[in-house]
């Protein structure tokens, strides 16, 4: 089945040194699982090329876990299974992420001469304190280092994760923290509000009342604050969490919030082709030898539908509310749209929700409590 339309493919690589206090996604410390699993990566990369009939691809991202944690050798292995089964004649972009402190400048000069050439890094914070709290190997110095490696060795961008909200952070030192990331010269950055919505050992902690979280209200000015700082400092806001440098804006994630196609492969990766979800299962012994099942949805016209709201308005330029209209009239769908914008009204005299014209958008205020307004469309 042949696909016009170029996908994006996704490869998990569920390997770290070490596990973050704050990490609920389907990571592993056993590196003896790695070949097995870099082995079966490139295997299914190569059964999907095929299936798929030698797709087009215009976006690949190597996230985890720790991708470079990964041997050059293996990274090459993984790289050319991907040249092998995809067209990459229409290829923009190929990410990968990688941890301060797992990198040298020869593995990623390696790394760039097989053609990644976007490197998003896990920074997070430059408080050492804070680090060893999160439970991360590297210190703010090596965070630093990481990203001028990354710029020695060729990326042609680079980003770097920021991360708010962390038990006894100085939040007024998130800012400064993001000016001397900027300075380092980097085009991108990632903010991330700490999520202890699942098990995990920081979420122990506060739950046992040995840490405390920063006020809603806290974390809320901070948010704003980073608001006027980062396109001040010459990073735009494009989506809820991300700021970048003109033309330096994730093309990969992008694909995520416009519901373009892409294929995940890895323990629990997600793909998204046509009306069909599936997720690979998360154990990783179990994925690496093939005993591992997927699970499979087919969205149905209103899912469908809802989708390009609850995704589209995490964009800073929004959605294109009279396009969604007319497919909705077109698929029999026009109450559903009436239930939304009556849900909608309220944000909207609030000043969270902005129309102008046919476009509907989240103002920088209603970034901040997006949560509530897209449960609209839940």
């Amino acid at each position: 089945m042949a696909h016009d339309e170029p996908v994006g493919l996704y490869l998990h690589v569920p390997f770290c040194r070490d596990r973050c206090t704050y990490c609920s996604f389907v990571t592993t410390r056993d590196d003896s699982l790695q070949a097995a699993t870099v082995a079966r990566l490139a295997k299914q990369v190569r059964s999907w090329g095929a299936a798929l009939e030698h797709p087009k691809l215009d976006t690949l991202y190597l996230g985890g876990g720790t991708p470079s944690l990964m041997s050059v050798e293996e990274l090459d292995v993984l790289t050319n299974s991907v040249r092998e089964a995809f067209d990459l004649s229409s290829l923009t972009e190929a990410t990968l992420e990688a941890n301060p402190g797992t990198v040298d400048l020869t593995w990623l000069q390696a790394a760039r001469q097989l053609g990644w050439d976007r490197i998003s890094l896990g920074v997070q914070t430059l408080d050492d304190g804070l680090l060893r709290r999160l439970g991360r190997i590297h210190d703010g110095a090596v965070a630093l280092e990481s990203l001028e490696l990354a710029r020695k060795a060729g990326f042609l961008r680079r980003s770097g994760d920021l991360m708010v909200g962390i038990p006894g952070q100085d939040l007024s030192r998130v800012l400064d923290d993001a000016r001397r990331m900027v300075d380092t010269g980097l085009e991108h950055m990632s903010i991330y509000l700490l999520d202890l919505d699942k098990n995990c050992p920081l979420k122990a902690d506060v739950d046992a009342g040995r840490l405390a979280l920063p006020s809603e209200d806290e974390v809320a000015t901070v948010f704003e604050a980073l608001q006027v700082a980062l396109p001040r400092m010459g990073l735009e806001p494009y989506e809820i969490s991300n700021y970048a440098n003109p033309g330096a804006e994730s093309k990969h994630n992008s694909r995520y919030w416009e519901r373009r196609p892409y294929l995940g492969i890895g323990p629990s990766a997600a793909s998204h082709l046509g009306d069909f979800r599936w997720t690979e299962e998360g154990n990783i012994p179990a994925w690496a030898d093939a005993r591992a099942g997927v699970e499979i949805q087919e969205l149905d016209a209103a899912e469908s539908l809802a989708e390009i709201p609850l995704l589209g308005l995490r964009l800073h330029r929004g959605v294109d509310w009279n396009a969604l209209r007319n497919r909705a009239e077109k698929q029999n769908l026009l109450p559903l749209i009436d239930s939304w914008e009556a849900k909608l009204a309220p944000f909207e005299r609030g000043g969270l929700v902005i129309r102008e014209g046919g476009n509907v958008r989240l103002s920088e205020r209603g970034m901040l409590l997006s949560n509530g307004i897209l449960s609209t469309f839940v």
